[in-house]
């Protein structure tokens, strides 16, 4: 069963890969990630969700976040004073999960941890 990495180097990770997917466009926070990350490595903890199950991951975290009432908010393209446009915030999007996870991937394959084994 895989032990989730310390805590430090997952610090690290997050600010790693939000500034990845920013590069790309996509801003997220570190407390977003840090939220993916907890619900992910939870389930692989508790041995509910195999290592190399990714759809089963995303899925996961995507239905815990609809479980917890997390919702993204629409991000604002220009100052506005009618109230964002009539946008409500939407529940998380898996690609933005899956995009998480490849980035979180990714920073572990740099600092020589494998998901299934990451002490």
């Amino acid at each position: 069963m895989p032990k989730r990495p310390k805590e430090s180097l997952m610090e690290e990770a997050q600010g790693w890969i939000a500034e990845m997917m920013s590069e790309e466009g996509v801003i997220v926070t570190d407390a977003f990630i840090d939220l993916v990350q907890t619900f992910e490595w939870d389930a692989l903890e508790e041995g509910t969700i195999g290592a190399d199950d990714r759809p089963g991951i995303v899925k996961h975290i995507v239905d815990r976040c609809v479980d917890e009432n997390i919702l993204l908010g629409p991000v604002p393209t220009a100052v506005s004073t009618d109230g964002g446009g009539g946008q409500l915030p939407q529940p998380v999007p898996p690609q933005l999960v899956e995009q998480v996870l490849s980035w979180e991937d990714e920073f572990l394959g740099l600092a020589g941890i494998s998901r299934r084994d990451p002490t």
